[in-house]
């Protein structure tokens, strides 16, 4: 068998888990082929690289990248990536872009509470990476603000604030240059409890995207994973998955959907992994 996982998020964005950490429960649950995913990030991916794998692993280099479509902010996950110039600009200016965003909503909840400051925040405060999340969620919390992170949005969606990131086209175009596979990630993320309409999908096939995570826990009826795979298959787009798990931030556990190989189409990402690694091909 050669389970897979290929959205997996570390504490070098929102996830609570080191790369060592990561490949330990890797190893526990038995899977083969898998991908770190971080929000704009590659530190963890690049470490990862780094660390000795069991001779029957896989591991895919991968990125999860913010873009906006219809004001509204979609991801893609990247695969085997180069790091050209383009290619860490556009990370480096997602991640810019969601700390100002963030940066902002502090300076107004220091206006309505006493206890908190943009100073304090910026230079004072150590933030734990274990607990997941990300700075500003973890700073609001700690200083009582609020008690969960559904309260944390539910008063960040009352304020004027926007968050911008590239158009697709942009996007998409500066991660194919730099050699990468580019997948729409967890579509029905964006229809809870349905799918994206096959119009929206045709639009982003015809940005340039290589395939569509089709199995995920968004969308883990046999239905609905049908429905993307069949319009993959009708437009030769690639087939991927994964449990978009954030360590112990959120309720995502490691592995699940269960996902096989066979179950996904990624021949030609992992064609060139083996290659890499001058293994048989076990496709």
């Amino acid at each position: 068998m050669n389970r897979t996982d290929l959205h997996i998020h570390t504490w070098a964005s929102d996830g609570t888990w080191r790369p060592e950490e990561l490949l330990e429960k890797i190893r526990e649950k038995g899977i083969k082929i898998f991908s770190i995913t971080d929000h704009d990030e590659i530190k963890s991916s690049e470490e990862m690289a780094q660390l000795t794998l069991d001779q029957n692993m896989t591991f895919i280099k991968g990125v999860e990248v913010a873009v906006t479509y219809q004001k509204r902010e979609y991801h893609l996950t990247v695969y085997d990536y180069q790091k050209t110039n383009e290619f860490m600009n556009l990370i480096r200016w997602n991640d810019l872009t969601r700390l100002e965003y963030n940066v902002k909503f502090i300076e107004l909840k220091a206006k309505e509470h006493h206890n908190i400051s943009l100073s304090e925040y910026m230079d004072d405060y150590q933030e734990d990476r274990t607990k997941g999340g990300w700075k500003s969620l973890n700073y609001l919390l700690d200083k009582g603000i609020y008690r969960t992170k559904e309260e944390y949005f539910q008063a960040l969606n009352r304020t004027d604030l926007t968050l911008s990131f590239k158009e697709p086209e942009e996007a998409i175009e500066i991660l194919k240059k730099s050699g990468a596979h580019v997948f729409l990630a967890h579509p029905s993320y964006y229809y809870r409890g349905s799918v994206m309409p096959e119009i929206e999908l045709m639009y982003w096939k015809e940005k340039g995207i290589d395939g569509i995570e089709c199995i995920t826990p968004y969308a883990d009826q046999e239905d609905q994973i049908q429905y993307y795979k069949n319009f993959c298959n009708s437009h030769h787009l690639m087939i991927s998955g994964g449990s978009d798990c954030h360590g112990d931030f959120l309720k995502r556990e490691l592995g699940y959907p269960y996902i096989e190989l066979q179950d996904i189409r990624i021949n030609s990402l992992l064609e060139a992994q083996l290659k890499k690694r001058k293994i048989p091909n076990i496709i």
